[in-house]
């Protein structure tokens, strides 16, 4: 209905109509109505309460009469308060009260980044287009809404900008980069114009908002006189519904769905842009790790005694070609070792081939390390002298940097196709292992060398220049610089390949970071809450006190010997529910330093690092004694913390000679200093657990049992030691000699001596303490 075809009496309420329908919008869209929908509904809900108002009008004038007293008292009270409409009648989608403005400024924050790019973006063709439509324009057209006219020019305008700036990107920048721009620009301009208009309308509300709080008192009696309001046209509009079309009444209560939609557009907004960043943080470029940084000194070298020059190029040349055969028999072996992990013949678990792969993990990066400083010394940033274009030497060194270069690709996309898709294996190349000196990221780094743009660029262009110089014969034929050629090019289809397809390599290693990335917090709570569910006893002991008394521990003490399997309980903990069997926790003792020393442990590579520490003592002034995985990781603990705050322990005898004694020692040491696995990981070495510990000393050399899966992973708990020793007295093949059995008396609060035999029933106790007396 139009105020146009209005009877007179229906024009003097119209306003009236107009203004009821501006108050009564919010309550509408309380119910969780959407923006579209809406928008649409407004000038619907116009006309209907006009008619609503016309029909009382007639048939109830005085309650009419009463609706517009309120409204002229709410309107009275708003003003006197200074309170804009906009706070009272327009919804804000912002959380009540103080988070409110919590709410404004992560809205804020989270949106800047991709509303910047989308204004600087999109600012010029929207300017162009406003001012080429407004000056070829009538005022009547420029209110007319959208017009043909309008769509054509904005469509030129952004279009021609868009594209030149896509041209500009693709001309300086990666395929890559020019595709991620196509993508995003018009969302980002998209974004950029709603994010002005919620800016603008947070600052409007959260300023009334704030002004609001000085004047709480004005401002309830204008939400009562609004209420009122609200609520005497809803007993008018439920008469109508029912009176004129028949339709039941309305529900006296709505669901208010602001809070939920503030804190999901808060959530939204929060995870695009955190996802933006990790995704800006994981495409970028990261440095080659181990790759030199600084000046070459090869400029400097050349000139100050150019003889050392040259014979220091002779001696790189040769051993890049040297390089070049152990890469060559170290990819053999991989080839060899690749097909047996495929017949299921090897695997992560055994010592063996976990030692042969580190083996040759460790032998690649030290070839990586001395190819990369020859890459550095002869292309590195040679800008303190200019280099002649025919000049015979430089030549050299471009040959022997280039043939460094496309080995170190040739062999890095060897291990990447080959792994890549394994997920174990990768995480395996990944592990970092303390013991043999490799760092983490192993994998990782190499794929993010062969998806770094700016190395791929530098390697085009290298290979350009080597086909140039070989053409025009700048490289000598006499050995070493012809064998140096013949090996660069047969390293070029693997440097092709890795040229090929470097995008989408480089999107899909993004993803992968993005996801570890997102892992990551849980990654490191994790070991927070293990420690802290470990540490929780259901019935506490006096500190440092278990069932073994001082004397039992010390009569135990005198009887063992270095290498001897310690199987522990501590009885009341949370953890031993948490873990199959009834015993919970295994530890490698160690004896004393001068045992170590008689047995020729000391002086071993793997050990010797630690026996400084291995002489000290630990906070209570007791000698270390014991190596043992707990949460703080693998550490030197004494005999009175590890066995002496015990409930129960069995002392198992690995049946070794001296030699293999002296190797799983070395073994097992190699290996302090490392993290607690808190998930129970055995394919892993970077990280133990104290089962594992015993394991990695001891796999070849005593044979144990094949692993049992639990909880879907193959592992080892401390009673299948117990049973490795219980089956081997029953076959009569003993690998492991039971010392000495210290089992608890939970009711008297001691420990007792037991035999074999109760040992052998302790593997159907239960892991509750309190069902086992």
């Amino acid at each position: 209905m139009t105020t146009n075809n209005l009877p007179d009496s229906d024009l003097e309420k119209t306003p009236l109509a107009e203004r009821i329908t501006e108050v009564y919008w919010l309550r509408v869209r309380d119910t969780g109505l959407g923006q579209k929908h809406a928008t649409t509904m407004r000038a619907e809900l116009g006309s209907r309460v006009a008619e609503c108002l016309n029909h009382f009008q007639s048939t109830a004038p005085e309650e009419v009469a009463q609706l517009e007293r309120t409204l002229e008292r709410y309107d009275r009270l708003r003003k006197a308060a200074g309170i804009n409409r906009r706070l009272l009648e327009e919804p804000s989608k912002l959380l009540p009260g103080v988070l409110g403005h919590v709410q404004a400024v992560a809205e804020a924050a989270l949106g800047a980044i991709p509303a910047l790019f989308g204004f600087l973006t999109s600012f010029i063709p929207y300017f162009v287009t406003r001012t080429v439509v407004r000056r070829a324009s009538t005022p009547e057209e420029g209110r007319a809404g959208l017009t043909s006219n309008q769509l054509i020019v904005g469509a030129l305008t952004f279009a021609s900008f868009y594209g030149g700036l896509v041209g500009l990107v693709a001309w300086q920048f990666s395929h890559q980069a020019t595709v991620l721009l196509a993508v995003v620009l018009i969302p980002a301009g998209l974004f950029a114009r709603g994010y002005a208009r919620r800016m603008r309308t947070i600052v409007a509300h959260l300023g009334d908002r704030t002004a609001s709080w000085f004047k709480l008192g004005a401002v309830a009696r204008v939400r009562e006189a609004q209420n009122e309001l609200v609520g005497s046209l809803d007993v008018l509009r439920n008469r109508y519904r029912q009176e004129v079309l028949g339709w039941d009444p309305l529900p006296a209560h709505f669901k208010r769905r602001s809070t939920s939609a503030a804190l999901a557009r808060v959530a939204v907004i929060a995870a695009l842009t955190v996802g933006a960043v990790l995704f800006i943080k994981a495409y970028a470029d990261k440095s080659v790790q181990g790759l030199p940084l600084g000046p070459s000194p090869w400029q400097a070298t050349r000139e100050s005694d150019p003889a050392a020059a040259e014979r220091g190029l002779l001696r790189d040349a040769q051993g890049v070609l040297l390089a070049a055969q152990q890469l060559d028999r170290m990819q053999e072996e991989m080839s060899v070792l690749r097909a047996d992990f495929a017949r299921g013949e090897r695997d992560f678990l055994t010592q063996e081939d976990h030692d042969e792969i580190r083996a040759l993990l460790v032998a690649y990066l030290d070839l990586r390390s001395a190819l990369l400083k020859t890459v550095w010394l002869y292309r590195g940033d040679n800008t303190q002298a200019p280099v002649a274009a025919d000049d015979p030497l430089e030549a050299r060194a471009f040959l022997t940097a280039y043939t460094a270069a496309v080995l170190l690709v040739e062999k890095a996309w060897l291990i990447y196709d080959t792994f890549r898709d394994n997920p174990t294996t990768r995480e395996q190349l990944d592990r970092g292992d303390l013991a043999w000196d490799i760092p983490p990221g192993t994998f990782s780094n190499i794929e993010r060398s062969l998806t770094n743009q700016s190395v791929m660029a530098e390697l085009q262009v290298a290979l350009r220049r080597f086909d140039s110089d070989r053409a025009a014969g700048s490289f000598p034929e006499e050995a070493p610089w012809g064998d140096l050629a013949a090996r660069a090019l047969l390293s070029r289809p693997a440097v092709v390949e890795t040229l090929d397809g470097i995008g989408r390599r480089r999107l899909a290693r993004t993803f992968r970071e993005m996801v570890r990335q997102i892992r990551a917090p849980a990654t490191e709570i994790t070991p927070v809450i293990s420690m802290a569910i470990s540490r929780f006893r259901f019935r506490e002991r006096p500190p440092h006190r278990g069932l073994i008394s001082p004397t039992q521990l010390e009569d135990l003490r005198a009887v063992l010997k270095p290498g001897d399997i310690l199987i522990e309980r501590r009885n009341w903990y949370i953890s031993n529910t948490l873990l199959p069997g009834f015993w919970p926790h295994a530890a490698l003792y160690l004896g004393s330093y001068e045992e170590l020393s008689a047995l020729g442990v000391a002086a071993d590579p793997r050990a010797a690092p630690h026996m400084s520490d291995f002489q000290g003592r630990d906070e209570l002034g007791h000698d270390f004694a014991v190596l043992e995985a707990i949460g703080e990781g693998v550490i030197f603990t004494s005999f009175e913390h590890s066995v002496g705050e015990a409930d129960a322990v069995a002392v198992l005898r690995p049946m070794l000679s001296d030699d293999e004694l002296r190797d799983a020692l070395g073994r097992a040491l190699s290996h302090r200093g490392k993290e607690y696995d808190f998930d129970f990981d055995f394919e892993t070495t970077d990280r133990l657990v104290c089962t594992e510990l015993i394991f990695r000393a001891y796999d070849g050399i005593l044979e144990i049992p094949e692993m049992r899966l639990i909880m879907g992973k193959p592992r080892i708990t401390a009673s299948d030691y117990v049973r490795m020793w219980a089956d081997g007295r029953e076959s009569g093949s003993p690998q492991l000699e039971l010392v000495r059995f210290l089992d608890f008396d939970e009711p008297n609060g001691v420990s007792v001596e037991a035999d074999a035999e109760t040992l052998i029933e302790t593997l159907e106790r239960s892991r509750f303490t309190f069902l086992n007396y």
